[in-house]
Formats: C-alpha cells, structure tokens, sequence
C-alpha cells in the first residue's frame, strides 16, 4: 500500500495505490490521520490503482472523514474500480463519504456548494 499526496489549489489528493487491508491499514491510517491533523480541509482520496479494501481499510476511511466533519472538513472518493466501490456502497459508506466517478467532478462538487 502506498499513499501519494499532491495539491490542486486547496484540495489535497490522496492517491491510494496497492490493497487496504488488515496488513496495511496500520500505516494508511498514521499516514491519513498525520495528514488530516496537518490541516487538511479539503480531501479527494483517489481509488484508481487500489485494488482491494476490506473492513480494516474502510476503518481507515471512516475514521479520516470523521475527523475531518470534527473540523469542517470532508472527504470524498473517486475512481474507486468496480468491487472496491461495491464494498463501499454495501457498507453504506455512500451515505457518509460522496463517491465520485472521477477525479474532477469530486473536485468541482466544492466549487457547486458554495
């Protein structure tokens, strides 16, 4: 499991890129709650290369956009492959975290809420 972090104005982008499970979790979770605590308020996790996610890894997802509501922040997630965004969507995730098909639409969401 690998995270890359990059700007787009004030949006941080989160590339996730192997499998999030139990094995790798620990990490992606220092790594995201690091970068929450930094002050990020605007995060697109970017699913494209990530090619698994089980409950340990939704744990991770679920506690980054937690913190961020605490703090008036969210979190969105694009391009998530077919069985990730299944996982997601069956865990209801769909209802706590905006799930986007690509990378420019989660971004411009912010831009049509204001």
């Amino acid at each position: 499991m690998e995270i890359s972090a990059r700007h787009h104005q004030d949006i941080l982008i989160l590339d996730m890129v192997g499998r999030l499970d139990s094995s790798t979790s620990g990490r992606a979770y220092d790594t995201t709650i690091d970068i929450a605590k930094g002050g990020a308020k605007r995060i697109v996790l970017n699913l494209d290369k990530l090619e698994y996610v089980s409950s340990a890894g939704m744990r991770v997802i679920l506690t980054l956009a937690k913190l961020l509501q605490s703090s008036a922040g969210e979190v969105k997630i694009c391009h998530a492959n077919l069985n990730v965004k299944e996982a997601l969507e069956t865990s209801g995730f769909n209802s706590l975290v905006k799930i986007f098909g690509d990378e420019q639409s989660a971004i411009a969401s912010w831009d049509q809420a204001t």
